[in-house]
């Protein structure tokens, strides 16, 4: 009896150490929680988001939404069926059933081409360094696509500039023709503002047929009227004109700014703006309100997110 009941004790004495140390185990062990495509981006160590793989015609394929919730960027389904992904406009563009894809307007290809699954538009894995590798930070595996955070932007800002917009004062020589091109920005402006409290929209059609603008829509439009054809978005509008300073900055240019985010480039153009001189300008934006505005740009958040500028007159 006194020999049984001891290992009765000691039974109970290593079954209540299993219980009270099996959690701390299953802790560490415990798989990382991943985003999936109706979810928002699940934050793990070291700050990575986590895209989940999916195999699509025996093929990995990941979802765009989902990718959009882990960087940043707005990712949905557009007015004329296309799918688009971009920070205020739709850099990247997707049709269904399509190996083909317009990236800041220019037409590139995928070895595969874009699904729709449900109400979700999935590309290749295989296709996301083309797509994306310039401007977010990620590392493929066989059943996920960890995205890995950019550097922060700096208080003042990516060009390490923080000084007010301020025109300067045109030379002598020059003065004449300021004035002459002071004149065509006055007459650019007037036509801008007509469209003041516009709605927004991401990846809009024509101003005809839908009424509304995105920032570079807005760009495109208003400078088509005076004959000076701009591109569709605001990052290939920006690879045109000539660079203006700061302290030269005039009326009708041009000012480009990056959206800020943590998994995506502080270094790319996702914003377009018309400066209007006086330190204001006018653009399509979902915020600080929606539509067409105009908004003072030597505030912290515009200052901070400047690149820089561009004329094309």
């Amino acid at each position: 009896m006194k020999t049984g009941y001891k290992s009765m004790v000691l039974l109970s004495l290593l079954l209540t150490v299993g219980c009270a140390t099996s959690p701390m185990k299953l802790k560490s062990d415990q798989a990382p929680v991943k985003i999936q495509s109706n979810q928002s981006p699940a934050t793990l160590e070291e700050g990575r988001h986590i895209v989940p793989v999916r195999q699509l015609q025996n093929a990995a394929y990941v979802s765009l939404g989902a990718i959009g919730q882990a960087t940043g960027y707005r990712a949905q389904w557009l007015p004329d069926g296309s799918y688009g992904m971009g920070d205020n406009d739709a850099v990247w563009v997707f049709r269904t059933g399509e190996s083909a894809v317009s990236i800041a307007g220019r037409s590139s290809s995928m070895p595969a081409p874009a699904l729709k699954e449900g109400n979700e538009m999935f590309v290749p894995v295989n296709a996301l360094q083309r797509l994306i590798g310039d401007v977010t930070v990620f590392h493929t595996q066989e059943n996920e696509v960890a995205f890995f955070p950019k550097p922060t932007p700096g208080e003042t800002g990516v060009n390490g500039q923080n000084a007010e917009f301020a025109e300067k004062p045109s030379s002598q020589s020059g003065m004449k023709a300021a004035a002459n091109e002071e004149s065509s920005a006055s007459t650019l402006l007037t036509f801008a503002k007509k469209f003041m409290g516009v709605p927004y929209e991401f990846g809009t059609t024509t101003y005809a047929q839908s009424k509304s603008f995105d920032c570079s829509s807005f760009t495109q439009y208003v400078f088509d009227r005076f004959g000076i054809d701009l591109p569709r978005v605001a990052r290939a509008q920006a690879e045109q004109g000539k660079f203006v300073s700061r302290d030269e900055l005039r009326a009708g240019d041009l000012l480009f700014f990056y959206v800020p985010g943590r998994f995506k480039s502080n270094e790319t153009v996702g914003h377009v703006g018309i400066y209007m001189g006086n330190g204001n300008m006018i653009h399509a934006s979902p915020k600080p309100e929606d539509g067409v505005q105009i908004t003072p740009i030597d505030k912290e958040y515009w200052k901070d997110t400047y690149l820089y500028a561009k004329r094309y007159s």
